[in-house]
């Protein structure tokens, strides 16, 4: 996705609008995957709900379910809306010459699909490439501003468990210090980011002729140039890839405080961001996976079993369906508005496309 520009800017022409039928299309096809991840996603929780009733060690899980706190649950809500939030902030940093309202719509139903979509992250960026491709904007810039929004929300998580990862190594608040559990995640981690960050300076040693390896380095070593620039010099909004990751783990820590638990804050960082991998697996909403993934990471780095259990229970019930219910919501309206393809984008686009720099004139006319 790439920031439109500023509709204040005058514009010099305006091409066709994109073809209806193929919006359409899209549209349709998005709607039908969002309604099946919703169906599929509750007709799993509702079957673990009744293996969790007919099992007795399982029941016993979701009686501390029902003694939760609910204050801290109050509490878990109120941080995922948070959370939901910073993600809008990231959309609308990299987005910030597109018209706010539609923007902020496209941010929550990206959130939807990334939630019940059992695709992972794909879902949100697939609606996103959707709409952006019915505002005029052209497939290589639609990539790159989903590689810069990935960028900067990947490069936050690989910093926060780099650095909660050395605190477990350190035994900060924890007795599961080591070598394994903290050095090796955030080792592999800092490998993993610099291998992006590298790609800046390879690109001096790609020739005219670069093949296939060059062009790819070339345009990675774009993509994270444009990261650092929003990082850097995006204002307030900046912190919305930070608060978009914080307040999502804040979520996990209140619902462990809402059955007793307190987790040394290092450990549950590494534990809910290595948890986090489960959710790989293709599964409608995660169920079961992320439970077991989460349960798992927690439990190996000290968290008591039982009543950690119920908390990521509760967890992954309220960071599933706030941005779910949220996110089916937008989408319904940014259906509605991408279908007439509001006059205000399409004119900024062509704006876009006529007042870019050289580098990217090639790009725009795609």
């Amino acid at each position: 996705m790439q920031p439109i520009l500023d509709k204040t800017t005058v514009p010099v022409s305006v091409k066709s609008p994109p073809n209806d039928g193929e919006h359409n299309s899209s549209a349709e096809g998005d709607a039908h995957r969002l309604r099946n991840g919703v169906i599929w996603t509750v007709a799993l929780g509702l079957m673990f709900l009744a293996i969790g009733l007919a099992v007795p060690d399982l029941r016993h899980v979701l009686d501390r379910v029902s003694e939760a706190h609910p204050g801290w649950l109050i509490l878990a809500v109120a941080l995922e809306v948070g959370s939901c939030l910073g993600y809008v902030a990231v959309v609308r940093l990299v987005l910030h010459r597109g018209p706010a309202r539609e923007v902020r719509r496209l941010a929550w139903a990206e959130q939807a699909f990334g939630a019940v979509v059992p695709v992972g992250g794909a879902g949100g960026l697939a609606v996103g490439a959707w709409a952006m491709r019915a505002w005029g904007l052209p497939w290589s810039r639609i990539v790159n501003r989903s590689a810069v929004i990935f960028l900067l929300t990947s490069a936050v998580n690989a910093a926060v468990l780099a650095l909660a990862g050395l605190g477990v190594w350190a035994g900060i608040g924890t007795d599961h210090a080591g070598l394994m559990y903290g050095l090796v995640p955030a080792t592999a981690t800092l490998v993993a980011l610099g291998a992006f960050w590298i790609t800046r300076f390879l690109t001096k040693y790609v020739g005219p002729e670069p093949g296939a390896f060059g062009s790819l380095v070339q345009r990675v070593a774009s993509w994270v140039r444009d990261t650092e620039q929003v990082a850097f010099h995006g204002g307030w909004r900046a912190f919305g890839s930070i608060s978009y990751l914080i307040f999502d783990i804040a979520v996990l820590w209140a619902c462990l405080r809402s059955v007793g638990v307190t987790a040394p804050l290092f450990a549950l960082v590494v534990g809910y961001q290595i948890g986090y991998l489960a959710n790989l697996i293709p599964i409608p909403g995660g169920i079961g996976v992320l439970e077991g993934g989460l349960l798992g990471a927690l439990v190996l780095y000290g968290l008591p079993a039982a009543p950690t259990a119920a908390a990521v229970v509760l967890y992954h019930a309220i960071a599933l369906w706030v941005p779910t219910l949220g996110g089916t919501l937008s989408f319904i309206r940014l259906r509605k508005s991408v279908a007439v393809v509001p006059e205000a984008i399409r004119l900024a686009v062509a704006n876009e496309r006529a007042s870019a720099g050289p580098e990217h004139a090639r790009e725009l006319a795609a």
